[in-house]
């Protein structure tokens, strides 16, 4: 199941991918790769993604590894996420700052202990009520290029904060107990155009 899943995302990536965009920027190939610290997707994960439409559009396949000794155990993660970038970049000096980006991520996380259908035999129907494996996020935050920094063109930093669908639920169903520190994480990460 799990490598049918790898398999199945990385498929999705590169058919929703045509290898010319049109009105991309020809300085740089459309492909990128990123270097994700936290934000839901391991302590540390690595992705590579495409961008459409002048930067306006991003898609990112990333694996993510949380070891033992931050989280109780090893954990493996994949997710696919489409970030939107709405509004114009703002050129701040050598900079180009895009403040805000916005979007979704869909990921799974591999162990027998993890599920997407509550096993029958170990739990009674609705005692989780969501899945453990598979969970659906959404993301706020912005980027910062190096766009005219010479040997740094290529690099950008970002920033993001996410929530998942779950955390959003029970926050709603429940504000006292769960505060907004509670169901927000925060990603910090660097992408590097290919």
């Amino acid at each position: 199941m799990e490598r049918t899943l790898i398999i199945w995302l990385a498929n999705l990536l590169f058919l929703l991918s045509p290898f010319t965009s049109l009105g991309q920027d020809s300085t740089f190939s459309p492909y990128h790769a990123k270097v994700q610290y936290a934000g839901s997707i391991g302590f540390v994960s690595a992705g590579i993604g495409r961008s459409f439409f002048h930067e306006k559009l991003e898609t990112d396949l990333f694996v993510g590894y949380l070891p033992e000794q931050i989280g109780g155990d090893h954990i493996w993660t994949t997710a696919l996420k489409a970030t939107a970038v709405p509004f114009k970049t703002i050129p701040v000096g050598s900079l180009d700052w895009q403040p805000l980006r916005t979007g979704l991520q869909l990921s799974y996380t591999f162990g027998e202990q993890y599920f997407i259908v509550e096993p029958r035999e170990k739990y009674e129907k609705g005692y989780y009520g969501f899945p453990t494996a598979l969970h659906l996020y959404l993301h706020l935050g912005g980027q910062v290029d190096f766009a005219r920094v010479g040997e740094l063109q290529r690099f950008a930093v970002y920033y993001e904060v996410n929530t998942s669908a779950e955390y959003l639920i029970s926050y709603i169903q429940n504000p006292k107990y769960l505060g907004l520190g509670k169901i927000f994480n925060l990603a910090l990460g660097v992408r590097v155009k290919l």
